[in-house]
C-alpha cells in the first residue's frame, strides 16, 4: 500500500526523518503518523458500515411498512398491531445506526 501521505523530507524510505531531526525523534515521528494513518482507516471503516446498517434499516423498515399496509387490508386494528411491529423494527434499526456514534 502506497503512503496515504507524503513523508518530510521527501525521502520514500520508512525510517527517513526531516533535516534536523535525530534518529530517535524520526522514529517517534513515524510511529505518530502510523498512529493517526490507523485512526483514519478505523474512523472510515465506522462510517461505512454506519451508513450500510442505516441503507439496510431503511430499506427494511421501508419493506415492512408496505407489507403492514398489505397485510391489514383496510382494517384498521390490524393496521395499528401490524405498524406498531414495523414501527417497532425502525427504531431498532434507528439504535444501531447510533451506536455507532460513540
Amino acid at each position: 500500500m502506497s503512503d496515504l501521505i507524503r513523508r518530510p523530507g521527501g525521502d520514500t524510505s520508512p525510517y527517513s526523518a526531516p533535516g534536523g531531526f535525530s534518529r530517535t525523534e524520526g522514529k517517534g515521528l513515524q510511529r505518530r503518523q502510523n498512529t493517526e494513518i490507523a485512526n483514519g482507516l478505523v474512523t472510515a471503516a465506522r462510517v461505512q458500515a454506519a451508513g450500510y446498517v442505516a441503507a439496510t434499516g431503511m430499506q427494511l423498515s421501508a419493506m415492512l411498512s408496505r407489507e403492514a399496509q398489505f397485510q391489514s387490508d383496510g382494517d384498521p386494528r390490524t393496521a395499528e398491531r401490524l405498524n406498531y411491529i414495523a414501527d417497532s423494527f425502525a427504531e431498532y434499526a434507528a439504535l444501531e445506526v447510533r451506536r455507532f456514534q460513540r
